[in-house]
């Protein structure tokens, strides 16, 4: 189980060590759900397939993004590549990722630490923004890059 789930900081909480055997589950599902995030925003979505195709739809992908870890991501997407699942998050500006089977990406291992993750760019930089410690950065780089530029016209 990831640790976020653990601590009750986050997390999808799914029990998917059976998956790490190497099996190929048949999946069908028609799944909807809405996700807060932290900072209380919210979207719905959608998880629909068979086989070992699913489909995501969500309203709000950058929502989404916020409101998991991005370890959780890898960490799960390894665990699909292993057993042949593929999963596609789509919102309404077209593809975000593709998680798990399929999915390769030098992008994604950088943001989740799994190559099994493939993010559209747009994607990547929520994610990678997700986390309290990378706004916290982007916020102090926001604030740095103004005063440097004064600086060096003085």
């Amino acid at each position: 189980m990831p640790e976020s789930v653990r601590r009750g900081t986050g997390g999808v909480g799914l029990g998917l060590a059976g998956l790490a055997d190497g099996s190929r589950p048949e999946v069908e599902a028609d799944l909807r759900l809405r996700v807060t995030t932290e900072r209380g925003e919210c979207t719905s979505a959608h998880l629909t397939g068979r086989g070992r195709e699913l489909r995501v739809d969500v309203e709000r992908p950058a929502v989404l993004l916020a409101a998991v870890d991005r370890r959780d991501v890898g960490q799960v997407a390894d665990l699909l590549a292993a057993s042949g699942v593929t999963v596609r998050v789509v919102g309404p500006d077209g593809p975000a990722a593709t998680v798990g089977a399929g999915a390769s990406s030098r992008l994604g291992r950088v943001v989740t630490g799994s190559r099994n993750v493939a993010p559209v760019p747009r994607a990547a930089a929520s994610l990678a923004l997700s986390t309290p410690a990378a706004r916290r950065g982007l916020g102090l780089l926001v604030l740095a890059v103004p005063a440097a530029v004064l600086r060096r016209r003085r």
